[in-house]
């Protein structure tokens, strides 16, 4: 947490708020934070610049300024998170934009301090950082593309979709939900999946993102929250993840929970009848 759908909800309710408006002030609360330059560095970068975009890259938040003046790249990683209203924890704030005519306040806030600031030159060199650690974007891989990067992994399709450099934007709670929507055991190999069990997975990766997305992510703890201060909307729909004992939205057998080598602390949500271990026979 967050995931792409969380992520994607922050650059959404940051845009009004950015875009247009001249950052007067950037006040750096926690240095640890930072990468590539110090507090003393980053604050004199972050007066009066104008914001240009706000855009989303996998889990990343990228702020571009106008100018030519760079980009802001925020990883919220586990814990981080933007708020437009008075954050509940004043001393979580990590970074606070000064906004000037109106004045307003943007804070970054970071529980556990696991996200990474970074401010990058231009978008192309970001691109560039983005490329070194990322796959395709989870809402823009093409079937192909996704048939591909499978075919060459022999790991459980679960880590698989997990991992950001195959493919990014998936975390533990959509993973869960993408292989119950396409109908695949989550320990079910990669590389062994059929064709039509591919084209049912890339079907399901863009169907759950974008429900989640239009649910405003998920807040199973304190630990996501949009920009308002609200819990996001996704685990009261949900098919799987956190549902252990509870019947099959599909079948009505019990939702099972395990653990999957590989994937330590985080849990699995499947259902044993919907998603079967074995391959169905006669599949091509």
């Amino acid at each position: 947490m967050p995931e792409l759908p969380e992520v994607e909800t922050m650059v959404r309710g940051l845009r009004p708020a950015f875009l247009g408006r001249f950052v007067e002030q950037i006040e750096v609360h926690d240095p640890f934070l930072l990468q590539g330059c110090d507090a003393e560095e980053f604050e004199r970068r972050g007066r009066m610049v104008q914001v240009e975009e706000v855009a989303r890259r996998g889990k990343w938040v990228a702020i571009t300024l106008c100018d030519h003046r760079g980009m802001i790249v925020i990883q919220p990683r586990m814990t981080g998170g933007f708020w437009l209203v008075q954050p509940p924890r004043g001393e979580h704030i990590r970074l606070t934009f000064r906004l000037a005519k109106p004045e307003a306040k943007i804070w970054y806030c970071d529980t556990r301090r696991l996200g990474k600031i970074q401010w990058f030159a231009s978008p192309e060199q970001a691109a560039l950082a983005f490329a070194r650690s990322h796959g395709p974007d989870a809402l823009e891989i093409r079937l192909e593309d996704l048939t591909a990067r499978l075919r060459r992994t022999r790991r459980g399709i679960k880590p698989a979709l997990m991992d950001q450099k195959l493919l990014a934007g998936i975390g533990n709670i959509y993973a869960d939900e993408i292989l119950f929507a396409a109908r695949i055991h989550p320990q079910r190999i990669a590389a062994r999946l059929s064709r039509d069990e591919l084209a049912r997975l890339h079907s399901a990766i863009s169907a759950t993102l974008t429900t989640a997305i239009a649910a405003e992510g998920s807040s199973f703890d304190a630990g996501f929250r949009t920009v308002l201060g609200l819990e996001g909307g996704f685990l009261a729909q949900n098919a799987t993840y956190g549902r252990e004992r509870e019947p099959c939205r599909r079948c009505g057998k019990p939702i099972e929970k395990t653990k999957i080598p590989g994937l330590i602390g985080r849990p699995t949500y499947f259902c044993p009848s919907c998603q079967p271990r074995r391959r169905p026979r006669g599949a091509s």
